[in-house]
């Protein structure tokens, strides 16, 4: 008798042989996929807005006679990035992947910078009220050429903006400020407290504006030149 297995027979075994190293395989990818997984280290999130309270108090909100029209802030395309971009001493710039911005930058900077002028002006952003016809509004446009954060070393915010009256009294104003905050440590989160506080300085050149002053400079702001706008 002839006591070799049948060719269906071999087949057979084959298959099932097939299908046990394919199973294994596809639990031993799983497995690492789990530990890489697990390895990855967690991923922060920042935002430009400071906390109310950690400003001083200004004007009750909607005290003021006008709105404000705080539009989207343009930046360049090398600044505008999900994870923060963190210039090194020796002048390169890190991406840091597990640290990231809660928003798109551009947002992040137009919400901060509404935050920053409604709680100096005592004025609402028409993004939360709709005004009516003929409503009296500062309209500001903000242009970042430079957005920087610099480890152990400092925050920079250059931008050129432009606040002008829409049915209301004033002058609009084109200006170019650049705002540097000192930074003691390389920490994450000393230079996005250095960057908030470079938004709120940007705010208060611009709400000086709007009320009719000449924005002047300070410590950390360094006023590059205004010029009136035209009608």
């Amino acid at each position: 008798m002839n006591s070799r297995p049948s060719h269906d027979a071999l087949q057979a075994r084959d298959g099932l042989a097939l299908r046990r190293s394919r199973a294994a395989l596809a639990v031993l990818a799983l497995s690492g996929a789990l530990a890489a997984c697990g390895s990855s280290p967690p991923v922060h999130y920042y935002t430009l807005q400071t906390p109310a309270a950690s400003q001083p108090g200004g004007p009750a909100a909607g005290s003021a006679s006008f709105l404000l029209e705080v539009q989207p802030v343009s930046l360049s395309m090398q600044a505008d990035q999900p994870q923060l971009m963190v210039r090194t001493g020796d002048g390169s710039i890190s991406a840091l992947y597990s640290e990231r911005w809660s928003s798109p930058l551009g947002d992040e900077l137009r919400n901060a910078l509404s935050d920053a002028l409604k709680r100096d002006l005592g004025a609402l952003d028409v993004q939360m009220v709709k005004p009516g016809p003929g409503a009296p509004i500062w309209r500001v446009q903000t242009d970042v050429q430079r957005f920087e954060m610099v480890s152990g070393s400092m925050a920079q915010l250059d931008a050129t903006w432009r606040v002008r009256p829409v049915n209301a009294k004033g002058t609009g104003v084109l200006c170019r400020s650049v705002v540097t905050e000192t930074v003691t440590d390389s920490e994450v989160p000393s230079l996005i407290a250095a960057q908030q506080r470079a938004v709120v300085s940007l705010a208060g050149v611009m709400a000086d504006a709007i009320r009719g002053q000449a924005p002047a400079g300070s410590a950390s702001v360094q006023m590059m030149g205004c010029s009136a706008l035209k009608e």
